[in-house]
């Protein structure tokens, strides 16, 4: 079993205005209807703060008077604090599996975004959908109900629908149908009242 510790105090979580990398773990938190400090750095802001980081990066973390950096470190330190991490070390391993998953999608989907050229768009759109199917291939195999980990939404699913947000925002015509368990899954996941509730009401800064 996952040892449960006290949870920290409140959280600080720093980044820019936009979704990004921290999105995620804005999400998790509200998933689990836990109250977090969301600092929104301007770029004169960002400058002052940058040499106060861990490696002048952001999204940061602060906990405690302790600060962590890298966007899937912070989000998985959140899941655990929040117990949206599985209930064992096997469901903690499922996560880890679609987590790992989607960071792969997010390689491909930069690949997308930087493309110079019609051909290497084309080439990295390809890439991607292969990444997509294979992470399709694994949640058929993983899902245990609603969401992955069963009746409860986990960070697996808050991986799945952040980066196919960002995907479709990238790739506007995203064929999801090709993915029916990803799209049943995050179907699923934007229903979940916290969810959809900050899905409306979160600030409008990409």
């Amino acid at each position: 079993m996952l040892v449960r510790r006290k949870m920290a105090s409140q959280m600080k979580l720093t980044y820019f205005g936009g979704k990004g990398r921290a999105e995620a773990t804005r999400l998790l938190f509200k998933l689990a209807g836990k109250d977090f400090i969301d600092c929104r750095l301007t770029k004169e802001e960002w400058a002052e703060f940058k040499p106060s980081t861990p490696k002048e990066q952001l999204p940061v973390l602060e906990v405690d008077g302790k600060m962590i950096c890298e966007s899937n470190a912070i989000a998985r330190y959140v899941a655990r604090e929040l117990n949206l991490y599985g209930s064992s070390n096997w469901e903690a391993a499922v996560v880890d599996m679609i987590v790992d998953s989607c960071s792969g999608i997010f390689e491909q989907a930069v690949h997308v975004y930087l493309a110079k050229t019609e051909e290497e768009k084309v080439e990295a759109v390809k890439k991607t959908a292969e990444v997509l199917q294979s992470t399709e291939k694994l949640a058929v195999q993983l899902k245990k109900g609603k969401f992955i980990l069963g009746d409860e939404a986990s960070l697996a699913d808050t991986a799945l629908y952040s980066i196919i947000e960002l995907l479709q925002e990238l790739q506007k015509d995203l064929k999801m149908d090709e993915y029916p368990t990803i799209s049943e899954l995050i179907k699923n996941y934007i229903e979940i009242p916290a969810v959809a509730d900050w899905l409306k009401t979160r600030p409008d800064n990409k």
